[in-house]
């Protein structure tokens, strides 16, 4: 219940910050600030399972506002609906396993521009729980085992522009601590993920050249 809460309100507060940072833009100088659209694919594992292999797909879909702060560097701030988790494959002979987890992610992103068409980035992202749900032979069920409600993960990330406002996004992400801290007993549990996207610059200057 508290957790629930605790998510709606998240979630609540993030949405109006960045409504009201799309908004803001039509006021601010346009090469100060940016929209962002991001969409995309992960290829998902947690170490602690006993699995091993990017075998879980899931989706990403985000917004966010880039700050500029010179040409070489800006401050990127957004909310991402990330699919994670784990799934065994015809290899895990004695193993079956479908887990599914749905997070809200909130990346805060410092990039670095090192050519045009090339970026760096490395971020910090708090990750809030949204659903999570495992299917081990019998149907999707809720863990026997809450996980914990909020995670933190390192993001360091490549970007490269094919078009001025337009960059393909290559990003890793590893869990700084474990995300079943409630579960006595067990094996300590990360994300372990890579997520390959496609980003859209809405407004400003061009790539800032």
């Amino acid at each position: 219940m508290y957790r629930k809460q605790f998510i709606n309100s998240t979630f609540k507060l993030l949405f109006f910050f960045v409504t009201c940072a799309f908004l803001f833009l039509n006021e601010v100088n346009a090469q100060s600030f940016k929209g962002i659209i991001t969409a995309g694919a992960n290829a998902c594992q947690i170490d602690g399972d006993r699995l091993s292999g990017f075998h879980k797909p899931g989706w990403m879909l985000g917004i966010g506002v880039e700050r500029v702060i010179n040409k070489r560097w800006s401050v990127l701030l957004g909310i991402e609906f990330m699919e994670k988790g784990s799934r065994s494959t015809s290899k895990d002979s004695l193993i079956y396993l479908k887990w599914k987890m749905d997070y809200m992610d909130i990346p805060l992103v410092l990039s670095c521009k090192v050519h045009p068409r090339f970026r760096f980035q490395a971020g910090i992202t708090p990750s809030v729980l949204l659903n999570d749900k495992i299917d081990g032979g019998l149907g999707y069920q809720a863990p026997y085992q809450k996980d914990d409600a909020v995670n933190f993960l390192i993001a360091p990330a490549v970007e490269f522009f094919p078009a001025d406002n337009i960059s393909l996004l290559m990003r890793y992400q590893y869990s700084l601590v474990r995300f079943n801290s409630h579960a006595t007993g067990e094996r300590a549990m990360y994300h372990n993920l890579i997520t390959v996207g496609l980003r859209l610059y809405l407004t400003g200057e061009k790539n800032n050249k």
